[in-house]
């Protein structure tokens, strides 16, 4: 029998706490991801506290990046809650191809340019252009909300993939010129912010919140560098 008011699907979209490529200033990928520091085991866990005073925000699924800081992030948040952590690799920042691990330094002396700042090109050979990594993550959410259909889900991830999702369901985003991340007018999510989107049984996104970090109030003195 189909359920004549069909409930929509919330997908809770979380960055990870600070990292350790954040606070050393690198480009961490995959392989040289170095965890997180201490204020962002700091910040996870004022996450998980705010999560679990709150049964509306309470997950049926909880999905994370392969990312070591992604994975620390949402296994702190989860715990409470009893919800086995998922890991998608689809969910990963975007990839930095053979500029992993260069310092921000290192990368403006090989390549003559600040990283991020060109969102047209990939990073480096190997790494993937905006397009292709906007791609990937509106595909890789796009799946995790047909799953999810009619529930709740936590989606641990990364500053980049919240920022481009954003930008992404934005009406008439590439025909106004919003596709490129390094133009518009949207600051980086905190670290472990909360952005929320509510996704219609009829299938339109409506954004509910977007870097919502009122647990980090005493333990963040401001944001962390938009880095991978």
């Amino acid at each position: 029998m189909t359920d004549a008011n069909p409930a929509p699907t919330r997908l809770v979209l979380i960055r990870h706490g600070e990292s350790a490529s954040n606070a050393g200033g690198w480009l961490s990928g995959q392989d040289t991801c170095g965890g997180l520091t201490a204020l962002g085991i700091a910040q996870a866990e004022a996450l998980r506290d705010r999560l679990s005073a709150d049964p509306q925000l309470r997950p049926d699924r909880v999905v994370v990046s392969t990312m070591r800081r992604a994975v620390h992030t949402a296994e702190i948040a989860a715990d409470p809650i009893g919800v086995e952590v998922e890991q998608f690799a689809d969910l990963m920042e975007r990839t930095s191809g053979e500029a992993e691990g260069l310092t921000i330094a290192e990368y403006i002396e090989r390549y003559g340019k600040p990283p991020w700042t060109d969102w047209a090109t990939p990073l480096s050979p190997g790494g993937e252009s905006g397009a292709e990594f906007a791609a990937r993550v509106t595909a890789a959410l796009d799946r995790v909300a047909a799953e999810g259909r009619g529930r709740t889900t936590w989606v641990v991830c990364h500053g980049g993939v919240i920022m481009a999702t954003a930008i992404g369901r934005w009406p008439g985003a590439e025909a106004n010129g919003m596709s490129d991340l390094s133009t518009i007018p949207l600051a980086s999510p905190m670290n472990s912010s909360i952005s929320e989107w509510i996704v219609e049984p009829h299938g339109s996104w409506r954004m509910a919140r977007f870097n919502d970090h009122s647990h980090l109030v005493g333990i963040s003195d401001g944001d962390a560098p938009p880095s991978i």
